[in-house]
């Protein structure tokens, strides 16, 4: 073999590693770069899943709260809010038996209207609404008291999250 052809041939081999370890830094560059991506991805996505979380947490809180102190919302009206949150936050907590009540209540006004449908009633049909409410409050009163009491208090809110 001549010294060209060798020389040759090493030049080769020489260039064929130059251009092939560009390649394999050049993917290892690519590689890191999706991985910083996809870690920035899922931070995010667990930053707003916390944030939901605090949020739906504070709004259990706060319907809770309003239930046992403030007479502008009904015992119904606050039932039916807490069964959508939890469902949201926890749907576990709606089968425990401190919370049935939430559902039972949640079942028994379904069939009421809300929002523009109520404010579009009748005031006769509203009063059989009401008095309707006021019957199934006063049936679970207590056990709607106690759910509230343990959910304003949030340590129900805490356990097993």
């Amino acid at each position: 073999m001549s010294p060209v052809l060798i020389y040759s041939l090493i030049a080769v081999g020489v260039s064929a590693i130059l251009i092939l370890s560009f390649v394999i830094y050049r993917q290892l560059g690519q590689s890191r770069a999706r991985r910083a991506e996809q870690a920035a991805r899922e931070a995010k996505a667990l930053a707003h899943f916390e944030e939901r979380h605090r949020y739906l947490q504070d709004s259990i809180q706060r319907v809770a709260i309003a239930m046992l102190h403030d007479d502008k919302m009904t015992l119904s009206e606050g039932c039916i809010r807490l069964k959508v949150l939890l469902e949201n936050f926890r749907p576990a907590l709606l089968q425990q038996e401190a919370y049935a009540v939430i559902t039972t209540v949640y079942d028994r006004t379904s069939h009421i209207p809300i929002k523009e449908e109520w404010q579009a009633l009748p005031k006769k049909l509203k009063r059989s609404y009401e008095q309707e409410m006021r019957e199934l409050e006063q049936q679970h009163h207590d056990a709607i008291q106690a759910a509230a009491r343990e959910l304003s208090s949030g340590e129900a809110l805490k356990q097993g999250g």
